[in-house]
């Protein structure tokens, strides 16, 4: 029978520091688009359609809005992770992303409620030109069991 070792300490609310911050990049590309549409099933023509796309405002395929939202929690991840569980999740959209686009996505802690053990991350996403894309938080419950 193989044990589990963890290499990290499990995190908990007092061990996270206000203002802490973590970072994400990623260049988003079409197999991205296309598998997040065949996994999730948002295979909605604006993202999946050249030919539709082109004839819109847009005039090309943009990502989807979730594809775009699922690059937040790396940063949620790195800096609550091992002994959080993500509760809640709410992200304004400002631009558009598009395929070739690269994206940063900066989380930071802003908040923290000791007594219900919860850690507020502020996920604010750019692309690169430095132009805010999303913006957002994560709320975190530390050391659920």
């Amino acid at each position: 029978m193989s044990t589990l070792e963890l290499n990290e300490k499990e995190k908990n609310v007092q061990s996270i520091p206000m203002g802490q911050k973590a970072y994400y990049s990623k260049t988003i590309s079409e197999a991205d688009v296309t598998l997040f549409a065949g996994i999730t099933g948002d295979s909605q023509p604006l993202s999946t359609n050249a030919e539709f796309a082109a004839a819109t405002s847009a005039g090309r395929c943009a990502v989807q809005s979730e594809l775009l939202a699922s690059y937040t929690w790396p940063v949620s991840t790195e800096i609550a992770s091992p002994g959080a569980v993500t509760i809640d999740q709410e992200l304004t959209f400002y631009k558009p992303v598009y395929v070739g686009d690269t994206i940063t996505v900066v989380g930071e802690v802003t908040r923290k409620v000791l007594e219900k053990k919860y850690v507020y991350v502020r996920t604010t996403v750019y692309n690169q030109n430095d132009e805010m894309v999303a913006d957002g938080y994560v709320r975190e419950l530390m050391q659920v069991h």
